[in-house]
């Protein structure tokens, strides 16, 4: 007798391990891209906050997600790695409004053997080539073509076995990687290499440095030239010119995001949840110092994407991912950092449970999910999910209706509450908050028995006395029918093109 299993994916992956900022879906659009195991998420920021445009699921785990943009083009593109060594280059086409495969290929390699520090994947500062390290001492890259294009893939062979990090630095005119490794005693250090493409091979860069921090596990180029080790208990810059080291007591640092442009400013979070500004000081272009300041705790951080304007993302795989907006004021807790939305996330589950609580023959899922501070305990069951996005405390409703502004307009605007002598108007502001907004077309010092959108841009209310015809664009009264004296309307019904009213006398005989 066989057993066969049936396996499916019941829930979608909520934990992130990777995110990206850029013009992704048009040139002046800003995107967020977020990787969840097999899903990638395209948001677009708005006024409101984070939008989600487009989910895909794709063929395997993300293991590398970058944004990049060639010479010739105005939004970029986005590469993914897989863990089972595919690649492919992502477009959005802006006429179509779909998603297309610009390039895509297979980087595995028959004989060799898959590296134990995860994969990397990396490009150019100026967008000249790919690189990807895959396995132990190969080196791979894809170069680009004038239009932006993936050439055929080339392998390099690299002395280093054991490597922990691998960037491609900034202000060099070839190529140039600065990798991070450990040799055979253990101890931990980095060096330079220039990619010479037509000889397929490296050749040794202009510094290296020796002797690291033995945690020493991460690396951050710097736009003002050189890069930042990142270790348990030291932070060290290293360049060809100097070498600046500042001691931290923070403990493991997951995740590194940069502020600004010129690259003298980080945050970065620890495994505690703390997030921290790294500050680097320089004067003519000449790094003099770095500095660390506490400013507020978040949700340990496996990813940090700067949006700009004090706005950024962090994305967890331990506990719920968040959007922050930076503030120049401390709050009563000392913290400069304010949650503006924060997005679920029941991984890593460790434990589970089938309950049923009501006893009517439908189970839920108990999860012990999260690691560390932001370990939970969980119910998930099949319902909506409703996200408050403002609200406001009314007593004495009589009616409730949302209308558009146009009727190509993918959002409501306004909100009508009706009460029994009046009528108010409310919609949504920059802040997120109701507040009242007039149109000037409508009767607002009456009940109101139906409102609602009409063709050709237009409102409709129906109150006892009147029926009103208004734009929605100007909000002004384009037409009115009054209820004949004595017979008001009490009940009423209409739709984008057609009303009904029941008038009865106000006495009867």
């Amino acid at each position: 007798m066989r057993a066969w299993n049936c396996v499916v994916t019941a829930h979608k992956p909520t934990a992130v391990s990777h995110s990206c900022v850029g013009n992704f879906t048009a040139p002046h659009q800003l995107n967020l891209i977020v990787a969840k195991c097999n899903h990638i998420e395209i948001y677009m920021f708005t006024p409101q906050g984070l939008q989600l445009m487009l989910d895909v699921p794709l063929y395997g785990t993300i293991a590398t997600l970058e944004l990049y943009r060639s010479s010739s083009e105005t939004q970029d593109f986005l590469f993914i790695g897989m863990e089972r060594y595919r690649y492919c280059v992502l477009q959005w086409d802006g006429r179509k409004s779909e998603l297309l495969t610009r390039s895509e290929g297979d980087a595995s390699e028959f004989l060799g053997r898959p590296t134990d520090n995860g994969q990397i994947g990396i490009i150019d500062r100026h967008y000249r080539l790919i690189a990807l390290h895959l396995y132990d001492g190969l080196f791979k890259v894809i170069p680009f073509d004038n239009k932006g294009h993936l050439k055929e893939a080339l392998n390099i062979r690299l002395e280093e076995l054991v490597v922990l990090d691998i960037k491609f630095l900034y202000r060099c005119e070839n190529p140039t990687v600065v990798v991070l490794y450990q040799d055979n005693k253990d101890a931990r250090h980095v060096k330079t290499y220039e990619i010479e493409l037509e000889d397929k091979k490296f050749v040794e860069g202009s510094w290296s440095q020796n002797n690291l921090d033995h945690s020493a596990r991460l690396l951050i180029p710097v736009p003002l030239g050189g890069v930042i080790i990142v270790g348990e208990d030291t932070i060290v810059y290293c360049s060809s010119e100097t070498t600046k080291s500042l001691s931290i007591k923070q403990s493991i640092i997951r995740a590194v995001g940069r502020v600004d442009q010129c690259g003298s400013r980080y945050l970065y979070g620890d495994n505690t949840g703390a997030l921290h500004l790294l500050t680097i000081t320089h004067e003519s272009g000449r790094v003099t110092g770095l500095k660390s300041h506490f400013i507020g705790e978040t949700s340990i951080a496996s990813t940090i994407s700067y949006v700009g304007s004090g706005f950024f993302y962090v994305g967890s795989q331990f506990g719920d991912s968040q959007l922050l907006k930076l503030n120049t004021q401390a709050d009563a807790r000392g913290s400069f950092v304010e949650i503006l939305e924060q997005y679920i996330n029941i991984g890593p589950i460790v434990d589970l449970c089938v309950v049923d609580f009501e006893r009517q023959g439908q189970g839920q899922v108990i999860t012990c999910s999260g690691a560390h501070k932001d370990g939970s305990i969980r119910t998930i069951r099949n319902e909506i999910v409703i996200t408050d996005q403002a609200s406001l405390q009314l007593h004495g409703m009589k009616g409730l209706w949302s209308l558009k502004c146009s009727s190509n307009d993918p959002y409501d605007t306004f909100l009508v509450v009706t009460f029994i002598n009046e009528t108010r108007f409310l919609a949504i502001n920059k802040e997120n908050k109701l507040v009242e907004t007039p149109i000037e077309g409508f009767d607002s010092e009456t009940q109101t028995l139906v409102c609602g959108s009409a063709i050709h841009n237009q409102l409709i209310q129906v109150t006892a006395q009147s029926v009103r015809l208004v734009s929605s664009t100007s909000r002004d009264l384009l037409d009115q029918w009054f209820a004949p004296t004595g017979f008001p309307v009490n009940v009423a019904a209409a739709n984008a093109c057609q009303k009904l009213r029941i008038l009865m006398p106000n006495r009867l005989p």
